[in-house]
Order: structure tokens, then C-alpha cells, then sequence
């Protein structure tokens, strides 16, 4: 018997249902892999951004604080003399703390000068962002004084510097130090009149201790070994940043006048922090940690001998499928949001502060 050969006209119904499906299955675990690594990929690039935010954040931060109340060789409160005119009306011109801090759960912030973010999404029992300042001298810009004429008002000093008139200087040896802004142009030598010529101004043209606000006040003769130095004062804060995200804010003290100038430092910083160590026993070793509220005010100089700062930060995006909960300072949070956090916190011993 002869049997002709049969051709393949096409697939069944079934078969090409079957082949459909296969074929949905398989893609569908494609798109799940790359789904699943682009997540990976997500989280891990979102966290080794936050890592080097706070990585730079806080070296950044403590390399500043370090110096805090640096005025020279004689930086102690009680060898400092401060002639500004009304020094202590504005965190600018008040050098006599050399840190100085403000708690954010008090009733008096936020400021116009130093707002905070609005963190809608956040457990309303978080703390407040902190706020403190540092007041120093800037090493970088230190000229030996070769001269004083404490009755003219003239510290001549060896080279040349660029401050403009009514730049905040400090001039120190190891016995005294005085804040004062200068009134003259000269590249070679300060001056520390009073009169109109600048704003604030000095209070007297003497720097030495205690200060007394007439025309000629405490005399102090400043010799060879002293230094001349610009005064540095910043300000550190969290607030929103023009993209809408949290970021680290420093203020600081501009040359040629009181004048400041804001900038932002790192984005992702949501809350910080800051504690201050006292030493109660005179070990120069803090015994405790305090909240900026309650630091007296003598405290500041003689005892702060040390800073705690914690920062909180966040990924840029929601990377999370829900919320999740982070633990600060020792209690749990659980946000609104779906953002990633985590928790940053360096001690840092001021180096002005005993050993």
C-alpha cells in the first residue's frame, strides 16, 4: 500500500495558545529581573549617595567645630578683649563663646534668620532641627605684626594683606587677644579708630581688658610676637533647598563689613542634632551630654569642651514600597513618606578647650 507524504500547513489553535503563553511567561520573568535589578539598582546608588552626603557633612562639619573659639595663642573669654560695638545684639559679632548653640524645640524658632524645613511627612514628636554657630580666627589669612601704635591706632604688619575696611580682625599673642574692625584701606597695617567709617565700629580704640567704651579705653601695645588674623564666624542649619529637598545651610561672616552670605552644603540632611559636653570636674573631659537649652550661659566658655552632632538624611526619592521606620537618638519613628534614612553622629573635641 502507498501512503503520500503530508505537509505542515500551520499550528493549531491550542499549539499557538500554548505558544502565547510560554512566551507571555518568559517575558514576564524578564520584566520582573529587570524590574528587580533596576530597584537594586536604585537603592544601592540612593544609599551611596547618602553615605557620601553624610560622609562630607560631618567631616566637614567637625573639621570646622574643631577650631571653635580659636583667637590665636591667648583664645580664652577672659584674655579677649571684643571693641565691637554692640557685640552681642547678633550672632555675627558675638565672639565671646566661640560656640554657641540653639536648641530647635524652642518656642523662639524658627527665625527669619534661621528657618527649618517643613518636614509634613515626619512624626510630629521628631526634635527640632538644631542650629549653632562657631566664631574663630582663619589660620589661612595670619600676618605677624611687626608694630603697634596703640595711641594712633595703627598695627603695622609684615607683607601684605587684601582686607578691606571693615573686615573683623583678630590680633593675639600669648597673653591677649582683641576683635575689632578695621577702619583703613592700607595693605600693610590695620586700623582700629573708632568713628562712622564702617558699621558696627569699635567701641573705643583700645584693646585691652576690661573694655571700656570711650574714645581711648583700655590701652594694649601688641609686639612682634603677635599675630594678625581675619575673624571667621559661621552659622550651621537645616532648611529646604530651592529643589524642594532638605539640605545642610552655613552662613557665614563676609569680609569688608558684617554682611552674610548663605550657602548650601549637602542635600538630604533632614534633621540634625547637636549636644554639647560639659566638664563639671575640670578633667577637660565632658561627664555629659546637654541640649543646647541647658548650657548656662558662663558655660559656653569654660566648660563646652566638646560637641555631639547627629544628622538624619534621606534619599533623594520615595525608593521604599511603604514606610520605613528609623530609630534617632535612641527612639522609633515610623514617617509618612517612603523615603530611605539613616542616621549619621560624630563627637567632636574642641581643640581651644583643654587637651
Amino acid at each position: 500500500m502507498h501512503f503520500s507524504s503530508m505537509k505542515q500547513a500551520g499550528l493549531s489553535l491550542v499549539e499557538l495558545m500554548i505558544a502565547m503563553v510560554l512566551g507571555v511567561v518568559l517575558m514576564a520573568g524578564v520584566l520582573q529581573v529587570f524590574i528587580t535589578s533596576k530597584q537594586t539598582f536604585n537603592l544601592t546608588e540612593e544609599m551611596g549617595w547618602i553615605q557620601e552626603n553624610a560622609r562630607y557633612a560631618v567631616g566637614f562639619v567637625a573639621e570646622d567645630v574643631r577650631m571653635a573659639g580659636y583667637y590665636g595663642c591667648a583664645s580664652r573669654a577672659s584674655t579677649t578683649a571684643n571693641v565691637l560695638k554692640n557685640s552681642s545684639n547678633s550672632w555675627v559679632t558675638d565672639f565671646g563663646k566661640g560656640i554657641y548653640g540653639y536648641d530647635g524645640d524652642s518656642a523662639t524658632f524658627p527665625t527669619a534668620t534661621f528657618p527649618r524645613p517643613v518636614t509634613a511627612t515626619l512624626p510630629s514628636g521628631l526634635p527640632k532641627t538644631d542650629v549653632f554657630t562657631i566664631h574663630k580666627a582663619d589660620l589661612d589669612n595670619s600676618f605677624q605684626v611687626t608694630g603697634h601704635n596703640a595711641n594712633s591706632a595703627v598695627i603695622d604688619i609684615q607683607g601684605t594683606h587684601d582686607f578691606p575696611a571693615g573686615t573683623i580682625l583678630i590680633v593675639s599673642d600669648c597673653h591677649h587677644s582683641a576683635i575689632f574692625q578695621t577702619t583703613g584701606n592700607q595693605t600693610n597695617k590695620a586700623n582700629h579708630n573708632t568713628g562712622n567709617s564702617v558699621s558696627p565700629g569699635n567701641c573705643t580704640k583700645g584693646l585691652g581688658l576690661p573694655v571700656v567704651c570711650t574714645a581711648n579705653g583700655t590701652g594694649y601695645t601688641y609686639k612682634s610676637d603677635a599675630f594678625l588674623m581675619r575673624a571667621l564666624g559661621h552659622a550651621y542649619y537645616v532648611n529646604t533647598a530651592s529643589n524642594g529637598v532638605p539640605a545642610l545651610f552655613r552662613e557665614s561672616l563676609n569680609s569688608g563689613g558684617v554682611a552674610t552670605t548663605k550657602e548650601e552644603l549637602i542635600q538630604g540632611v533632614e534633621n540634625m542634632q547637636v549636644t554639647y559636653g560639659l566638664d563639671s570636674d575640670g578633667d577637660n573631659i565632658a561627664n555629659r551630654y546637654v541640649a543646647a537649652s541647658s548650657v548656662a550661659a558662663a558655660d559656653w566658655e569654660q566648660k563646652v569642651v566638646s560637641v555631639r552632632v547627629t544628622m538624619l538624611l534621606r534619599s533623594l526619592t520615595e525608593l521604599a514600597r511603604e514606610p520605613q521606620p528609623f530609630n534617632y537618638l535612641g527612639i522609633s519613628y515610623t514617617p509618612t513618606d517612603k523615603y530611605v534614612r539613616r542616621v549619621f553622629s560624630t563627637s567632636i573635641k574642641l581643640r581651644n578647650r583643654g587637651v
